[in-house]
C-alpha cells in the first residue's frame, strides 16, 4: 500500500460543547485529547500524520508525547478548516502529490485499522466515509483537484463538488468510521465499542451503561 499522508484537525478551545450538559469544560477537553490520541493510533500506521490546530500550541501533557513520536507533526494554522484542509492539499499537489491524502476528524475513537483497510481498498478518485446526520467524517483523496466544503450537510456538498470537478466518488459506510462523538447519547457507544482511552476516560469520569429490561436501547449515567 502507498504511504498515505493523514491530516488530523483539531480544536482544543471549546471542545465538544455540545457535551457540555454531562461533562465540564475541563473534563470535555480532557476527552477530545482522549479521542485524539485514538484516532492517532489508529491511522498512524499509514503514513505521515499532521496534526492541524488553530489554537496556539500547548507545551505540556498529551502534546509532549505526540511531540516525541517522530511520524506525527504539529501544525498551528489560524486558518479556518476549509481553507487551511484546501491549502494542504495544494501544498501536496506542489510537492508532486507523492501520495494518497486522508483528512481524520479526532473524534472517531471507535475507528480500527481494520476499517482503514476497507476505506483504501475503496474505488475513486474520492472516498467519503459520511457522519451521522450529513456530515463527512474521513475523506480519502487521491486526486489533488479536490477541494473540501465542510460544515452543515457536508456529505452532500463533497459529492457535489466531486461531480462538478469530474471526480469519480466511492462511498465507504461504516458504523465505528460514521460515529462521531459530540453528543451525550453517543457516549452509549463509545462505552460499548470503544477501545484505549476514550473508555477508559468516561469510566474514570464516573460513566457506565444502565439499561432497562422494557427498554430496547441501552443508556449511560455517571
Amino acid at each position: 500500500m502507498r504511504p498515505i499522508r493523514v491530516v488530523i484537525p483539531f480544536k482544543l478551545d471549546c471542545a465538544k460543547s455540545r457535551l457540555s450538559s454531562v461533562l465540564s469544560s475541563e473534563e470535555r477537553e480532557g476527552l477530545a485529547l482522549a479521542m485524539l490520541e485514538d484516532v492517532i493510533d489508529v491511522v498512524s500506521g499509514l503514513g505521515r500524520v499532521s496534526i492541524l490546530m488553530k489554537d496556539p500550541l500547548p507545551e505540556a501533557g498529551v502534546f509532549n508525547r505526540l511531540r516525541s513520536r517522530s511520524e506525527i507533526e504539529l501544525i498551528e494554522c489560524p486558518q479556518e478548516l476549509d481553507p487551511a484542509l484546501n491549502s494542504m492539499i495544494e501544498a501536496e499537489k506542489r510537492k508532486g502529490w507523492p501520495s494518497y491524502l486522508l483528512i481524520a476528524m479526532a473524534d472517531l475513537p471507535l475507528m480500527r485499522p481494520s476499517d482503514l483497510e476497507g476505506l483504501v481498498r475503496t474505488p475513486g478518485d474520492v472516498v467519503i466515509v459520511p457522519g451521522r446526520g450529513g456530515g463527512t467524517n474521513l475523506i480519502l483523496v487521491r486526486d489533488p483537484k479536490f477541494r473540501v466544503s465542510y460544515y452543515g450537510l457536508s456529505f452532500l456538498k463533497h459529492l457535489k463538488v466531486a461531480e462538478e470537478l469530474g471526480l469519480s466518488v466511492g462511498v465507504y459506510e461504516s458504523f465505528r468510521c460514521g460515529s462521531d462523538i459530540d453528543e451525550p447519547s453517543d457516549l452509549v457507544e463509545v462505552l460499548i465499542h470503544g477501545r484505549g482511552r476514550t473508555p477508559e476516560i468516561l469510566r474514570k469520569l464516573g460513566f457506565e451503561l444502565s439499561g432497562r429490561r422494557e427498554k430496547a436501547r441501552a443508556g449511560c449515567h455517571r
